[in-house]
């Protein structure tokens, strides 16, 4: 409900996003290179996407399995519901149980939807990025490559590559703002809950020693989905830092000295030095405004989770 709320708050933004990315990322005709690069990273974001999708649903689908495993054998009034229900009517007897098992099954279905989309969209957003930064480093770097080796490199000619190059960068350091402003709050929230989530599955998976072993490998399956939903948060934001500060390397590694003109080489080199300060200043995601979003969050929220587990079990073996 919190992305649904957030997500609906912003939705002109949103929608704003999407359109711009079919513009002039998704829908755009590229060399050879830049097909490559975007093949690539859509590969890495198909593996990513179906992972994620298979362990919300595998997990979800684990919460339906599991009571009609639990209840072989047993009394009408001792079966239990996918999720706990409290009512004084005897809603375990027929036909009461099975109308409230498909009610549960149909209300929490599309739950898992809500659950795992924004997260994608997030990676998909993010790939697309570091993609885009790739392709930026290529043809920055590749600004004063001369294509016909018997003529003179034409200064004219290696200004308009670098404006244009200069134009892409700011277009995605735009791109990048509208993300993190879109996800700010939700990465907040979404970094609290899984703090929380990750210690009190590992909790539950600790305890488990006496119970069946389908709940067992049931929560096997949420702490994975969860470390690995954080993991693939935290991977791709980094990705994106990296790919936006490696833009300052792709400045350095520009072939200035090829240019005749003194004037406009001297221009050029300044103008270079301008582009490799501002790029490492890096395209980063926050945590609420707070922290940026690296793959040391996700080692740091990790880290807390695993610390508050200790202190309960140590609390729990004092009592």
């Amino acid at each position: 409900m919190y992305k649904v709320s957030s997500f609906t708050i912003k939705r002109k933004l949103f929608l704003n996003l999407i359109r711009y990315a079919q513009k002039h990322f998704w829908y755009v005709e590229y060399e050879d290179y830049g097909n490559a690069v975007m093949r690539e990273c859509m590969r890495r974001l198909t593996g990513i996407v179906t992972f994620a999708i298979f362990m919300c649903h595998l997990t979800v689908v684990l919460h339906y399995i599991t009571p009609l495993i639990e209840n072989r054998g047993r009394n009408e009034s001792d079966r239990i519901f996918p999720f706990r229900l409290y009512s004084d009517f005897p809603i375990t007897l027929s036909p009461w149980y099975e109308i409230l098992y498909i009610g549960q099954v149909i209300a929490t279905w599309p739950c898992c939807y809500c659950y795992f989309c924004f997260d994608n969209f997030l990676c998909q957003m993010n790939i697309t990025a570091v993609a885009q930064f790739v392709i930026l480093q290529k043809e920055l770097r590749e600004i004063c490559d001369n294509e016909n080796q018997s003529t003179v490199l034409n200064g004219n000619h290696v200004r308009l590559r670098f404006i244009k190059c200069i134009q892409k960068h700011q277009q995605l350091i735009a791109f990048v703002e509208a993300i993190k402003d879109l996800y700010r709050s939700v990465m907040l929230g979404v970094v609290i809950l899984l703090s929380f989530l990750i210690c009190l599955e590992m909790f539950q998976l600790m305890t488990s020693t006496n119970s069946s072993r389908i709940s067992t490998f049931h929560y096997c399956v949420y702490v994975g989905g969860s470390i690995t939903q954080l993991y693939f948060y935290t991977m791709t934001c980094d990705n994106l830092t990296g790919a936006s500060l490696a833009i300052s390397d792709a400045a350095y590694d520009v072939r200035w000295f090829l240019i005749e003109c003194e004037t406009t080489r001297k221009r050029l080199v300044k103008d270079l030095s301008m582009v490799n300060m501002r790029a490492q200043k890096a395209c980063t995601l926050t945590v609420g405004g707070f922290a940026p979003v690296t793959l040391q969050t996700f080692t740091s929220i990790c880290h807390t989770a695993f610390s508050f587990l200790a202190l309960i079990r140590q609390t729990l073996q004092e009592k």
